[in-house]
């Protein structure tokens, strides 16, 4: 099977775009042989309809409301790694929270988080991603974990501050 397309829309604005982020999901997750059952759906929801990256406690006690019952962060957290599994989600390691995943740059994804919003946005990081692993390779090092992320001001946020200056 052929994947989906990508979803077109930026991690950090959403939009209109969930029914196609929930179609995409549904394709990447019958690739897999996953059901995206209601509740993940509703996690991927959280993750897909925020501006900045949600943690699993507050995705659980988002849920918890909408729902009308008590959501455990376990089950989110059980959630989150089934879509991180689809490619569907990513870690943000720095703030121990998830966004939607940048499956045109498969894992090579470089983030860059707005200090002033809280956006992130991925860009593809397979060149930096290939120089960690020459520098590795040369090193006689096996790499385990990679984590890329910088923080900075996203280019709204600094015309916002040069307005306000």
């Amino acid at each position: 099977m052929e994947p989906a397309a990508t979803p077109s829309r930026s991690v950090s604005d959403p939009g209109d775009g969930w029914e196609q982020i929930r179609e995409y999901a549904r394709q990447r997750c019958d690739q897999r042989s996953v059901k995206l059952t209601s509740f993940r759906e509703a996690v991927l929801r959280q993750i897909a309809l925020s501006k900045q990256p949600r943690g699993a406690y507050d995705i659980a006690t988002r849920l918890g409301a909408e729902l009308g019952k008590r959501v455990a962060p376990n089950s989110v957290y059980r959630v989150l790694d089934l879509l991180i599994e689809c490619g569907l989600v990513q870690r943000v390691e720095s703030k121990q929270a998830y966004c939607l995943a940048a499956p045109q740059f498969s894992k090579n994804a470089l983030l860059l988080m707005c200090e002033g919003c809280g956006a992130v946005e991925p860009v593809d990081g397979s060149a930096i991603e290939d120089a960690m692993r020459q520098q590795a390779k040369a090193a006689h090092f096996r790499p385990l974990r990679k984590v890329i992320e910088i923080t900075g001001i996203c280019e709204a946020c600094d015309a916002a501050q040069a307005r306000d200056g």
